[in-house]
């Protein structure tokens, strides 16, 4: 007996000695010999001598992943190796409850709260020895977010509404669209007092102004005696609805430090909204941009003018495909607007301009999916109410809603739908798959899947965004074309779920899956 004790603590010594990076290899050589002995000479003795059995023991759930959304519940069952208690060691703002049937095995009950974030999970179980094992449930937090103070992304009718046509059912409209935020032309001189009682129906349909001035800046850098601009951002400033001030769509670099001093004087007479800057694509040529590269103009505007977020626009779908530099755009706007800590919006076609493509469901839903999956937290409709150089826009001068409105509003209720992994999110990674793909970008390789895919098979092209949200992760892999469906094969090296249009969930095990991807649609993937 004395014999085995001893063998059992050698065991355990050569186990620790072992894992050491710097081990003796004599010792360790003396240990081995020592252990064979005591083996020979142990050979016939019961396991019973061993004095309290410490080998781990294991506890096991039915399912590799269980699916829980926030205000829900849901129930594990477990099974232990040896007969023990279990416990919780720690659930932070989840509960959980445990119900043994048995001292091997029962169910565990966990629910989450309203607003929940991904937690760690862990049980305890002691057997009858003191022996102890732990294990983190296998949950999975599907909807992290609820609605009702939750974050959001928002969708801009830029170009709203002509005074006339700034009617409480017009605004209705843009509600039952899933358009959060309107454009305000928002000058006496210019444009005339109709902004605000546009601002006033705008609160009143909960929907946000971003308040045009194109005039009362410029004569402040003309006159800095002048008190146009001084008596504007007086008035507007009492007004819930406006959220941003826009002073210029599309500067040049050599305007920044001007710029900067209109922003400075808006920020002074009202530090609690933005001043919005909208800039150019890098499709620009240098002397439309002032600066000798695209990475230098944004660079300067957000570092000069401490933007408080950057948009741009560009609108890329034309009837041949899609405008390789606007992934150029994205790449740099989203890179500088992360190293800065600022969000960025963007801009989305949705009217007939030039040689562009008709706006359709397919490439409204293309443009959108791609910004958010760069992480854009604004997507700006252009034009929202038909103007010079367009035919065909969502609301017409007369009036009428034309199809490309109901386009419109299908694309932001499926953006709704899936907001809860785009709202917020850290979008730490973009890769591209395809030869008609952004050539100067990141090709996807197979050092880029995460641990729940063990390879991808894209058959066209394709965008994928690597996504970090409130503890969760995910994978949106988005069709590049709004012509034709893309097939997918993917192997999950576990438990996934995907997440549609609708922001419905479905379940896939570990193995190989063919997926097609819509016209301009992505397919979404949460593993954690």
């Amino acid at each position: 007996m004395m014999k085995r004790t001893a063998l059992y603590a050698l065991c355990v010594a050569l186990t620790l000695f072992a894992a050491c990076s710097k081990a003796d290899k004599e010792q360790l050589a003396g240990l081995e010999k020592d252990k064979a002995s005591l083996e020979a000479n142990t050979s016939g003795l019961p396991d019973a001598a061993v004095p309290g059995d410490s080998r781990p023991f294991t506890i096991s759930f039915d399912k590799e992943f269980y699916g829980v959304d926030a205000s829900c519940s849901v129930s594990l069952h477990y099974t232990l190796s040896r007969p023990a208690t279990l416990e919780t060691v720690a659930s932070g703002s989840w509960t959980v409850s445990i119900s043994p049937s048995s001292r091997t095995e029962g169910e565990i009950m966990v629910s989450v709260p309203e607003v929940a974030a991904s937690e760690n999970v862990l049980v305890k179980a002691t057997d009858d020895t003191g022996n102890v094992t732990s294990a983190r449930l296998p949950l999975m937090l599907r909807r992290p977010y609820v609605a009702g103070g939750s974050p959001a992304l928002d969708a801009m009718a830029y170009n709203g509404f002509p005074d006339r046509l700034a009617t409480e059912e017009n605004f209705q409209k843009l509600v039952e669209a899933g358009i959060t935020m309107i454009s305000v032309e928002g000058e006496d001189q210019v444009y005339g007092p109709g902004w605000r009682d546009q601002c006033r129906k705008a609160e009143a349909a909960g929907i946000k102004v971003v308040l045009f001035m194109g005039y009362s800046w410029q004569r402040y850098l003309e006159d800095p005696n002048s008190k146009l601009l001084e008596n504007l951002i007086n008035e507007a400033k009492s007004y819930p609805a406006i959220c941003a001030y826009q002073i210029i769509d599309e500067p040049s670099a050599v305007r920044v430090n001007e710029l900067k001093r209109v922003k400075d004087k808006i920020r002074e007479l009202d530090p609690t909204r933005p001043v919005y800057i909208n800039l150019h694509p890098s499709s620009v040529s240098q002397a439309g941009m002032g600066a000798a590269t695209y990475e230098q103009y944004v660079e300067t505007f957000a570092t000069v003018c401490n933007l408080e977020f950057i948009t741009f626009d560009q609108y890329p779908v034309f009837t041949w495909g899609v405008e390789d530099s606007w992934y150029k755009s994205l790449d740099v706007v989203s890179s500088i607007a992360r190293s800065h800590g600022i969000p960025f919006w963007a801009f989305l076609l949705c009217c007939r301009e030039q040689q562009r493509a008709v706006p359709t469901l397919e490439n409204i839903r293309l443009q959108g999916n791609i910004d958010i999956a760069y992480g854009a937290q604004c997507i700006q409709y252009f034009v929202w109410k038909n103007t010079t150089g367009t035919d065909y826009a969502p609301l017409m001068d007369n009036g009428e809603y034309k199809p490309v409105y109901y386009d419109c509003k299908e694309y932001n209720r499926e953006m709704h739908n899936r907001e809860f992994v785009f709202a917020g999110s850290d979008v730490w990674k973009i890769r591209h798959v395809g030869l008609g793909s952004y050539r100067h970008g990141i090709y996807l390789s197979p050092a880029d899947y995460p641990e729940a895919i063990s390879d991808i098979a894209i058959d066209g092209d394709a965008l994928v965004s690597f996504v970090a949200n409130n503890g969760s992760e995910y994978v949106a892999v988005c069709n590049k074309t709004w012509q034709e469906k893309l097939p997918v094969n993917i192997t999950f090296a576990k438990s996934v779920f995907t997440i549609d249009r609708e922001g419905a969930f479905a379940e896939h095990l570990p193995g190989a899956e063919p997926f097609v991807i819509d016209e301009g649609d992505m397919l979404v993937i949460k593993w954690k």
